[in-house]
C-alpha cells in the first residue's frame, strides 16, 4: 500500500511521458539515439526531475488537494508531508547526480530545472499564467534535453514549441478544474483572477495557435506526408473538439474530462512527429 502510494505521488504517466520525449527529441536531433546510454541517462534524468517535481507540488498544494483530489496519497493521510518532502529532495539529488553522467549542459539544464521546479512549487505557483509558462516552458525543454544528450538540439526545437503550446492551453483549462481548491487556499490562477471564460479564451488561444501552425513543418519539408495525416486527425480534430466542448461546458468537472483527453493526446502527437521523421 505504501509503494502504491509513492507511485501514485510522482504521476508514473507524466514521467513516462517525460522518457518518451527524451528519446524522440534525441532521435529527432541526430536520427539516432546514440550513444545510448547518454540518451537513457537523459531520459532518466527527465522521469526522476518530474516525479520529484510532482511529489514537491504535492508537498506544497495539501489544501488545495483536500478540497480538488482528497484521494491523493498526501491528502488521504498514505504519506506524510515530511516523507513526501524527503522523498522528493532524494529524488532531486538523484537525478543530478545522473545528469553528470550526461555531458557538462546536461548536467547544468538539470540544474536549473531542479531550481525551476522548487520555485515553481513554493512560490511561482500563485503567479497567473507565470506559473502556466513555466510548467509549459519545463515541457517543451524535455525535447531539448534529448538533443542535449546527443550534442544536437535543432531537430528537437519544433516538437519544443509545440509541446510548450499544448502544455500551456492544457494548464489553463487544469487550472478551471482545480478552481474550488485553489480558492479555499487563497491561490491565484487565471480563472479565479480574470474568470472562466477568460481562462477559456486564454486556452483557445494556444490551441488554435497550435492548431495553425501544425502544418507547418509539413509545407517546409521537415516532416513527411504521414505526420500531416496523423496531426490532423490525432491532435488538431481532438483540439478542436476539446474546445468546442468548452465552449458548451465550462465546469469544473468538464473541464477536468477536457485536461484527461488532452494528456492522452500528447502520445498522439509525440507519434505524429515519430511518424514524420
Amino acid at each position: 500500500m505504501v509503494l502504491v502510494a509513492y507511485i501514485r505521488l510522482i504521476r508514473p504517466l507524466n514521467g513516462l511521458i517525460a522518457f518518451i520525449s527524451v528519446i524522440l527529441g534525441a532521435f529527432l536531433s541526430s536520427g539516432n539515439i546514440n550513444p545510448i546510454s547518454k540518451v537513457i541517462f537523459a531520459s532518466s534524468v527527465a522521469f526522476l526531475l518530474l516525479s520529484a517535481g510532482n511529489a514537491l507540488n504535492d508537498y506544497y498544494d495539501v489544501l488545495t488537494d483536500k478540497m480538488n483530489k482528497p484521494s491523493r496519497p498526501i491528502p488521504a493521510g498514505l504519506i506524510k508531508r515530511r516523507s513526501a518532502l524527503i522523498f522528493s529532495i532524494v529524488l532531486f539529488l538523484i537525478a543530478i547526480g545522473i545528469s553528470y553522467l550526461i555531458n557538462l549542459n546536461g548536467f547544468i539544464i538539470a540544474v536549473i530545472v531542479t531550481l525551476l521546479l522548487i520555485l515553481y512549487s513554493a512560490k511561482l505557483r500563485n503567479f497567473p499564467f507565470l506559473a502556466n509558462s513555466t510548467v509549459a516552458f519545463l515541457t517543451g525543454l524535455v525535447f531539448i534535453y534529448g538533443g542535449v544528450a546527443v550534442k544536437s538540439v535543432n531537430g528537437a526545437i519544433i516538437p519544443a514549441i509545440f509541446a510548450f503550446l499544448f502544455t500551456l492551453s492544457r494548464e489553463v483549462i487544469k487550472d478551471i478544474q482545480d478552481i474550488k481548491g485553489d480558492q479555499f487556499a487563497g491561490m491565484s490562477s487565471i480563472p479565479i483572477n480574470f474568470g472562466k471564460r477568460k481562462a477559456i479564451l486564454v486556452s483557445i488561444i494556444f490551441s488554435a495557435i497550435l492548431i495553425v501552425c501544425s502544418p507547418i513543418p509539413y509545407t517546409m519539408g521537415y516532416y513527411s506526408i504521414y505526420y500531416l495525416i496523423c496531426v490532423i486527425f490525432g491532435v488538431d480534430l481532438v483540439l478542436i473538439y476539446c474546445i468546442v466542448s468548452l465552449l458548451k461546458n465550462s465546469s469544473e468537472k468538464n473541464s477536468g474530462r477536457i485536461a484527461t483527453i488532452m494528456k492522452f493526446d500528447i502520445f498522439a502527437c509525440l507519434f505524429a512527429i515519430y511518424l514524420g521523421r
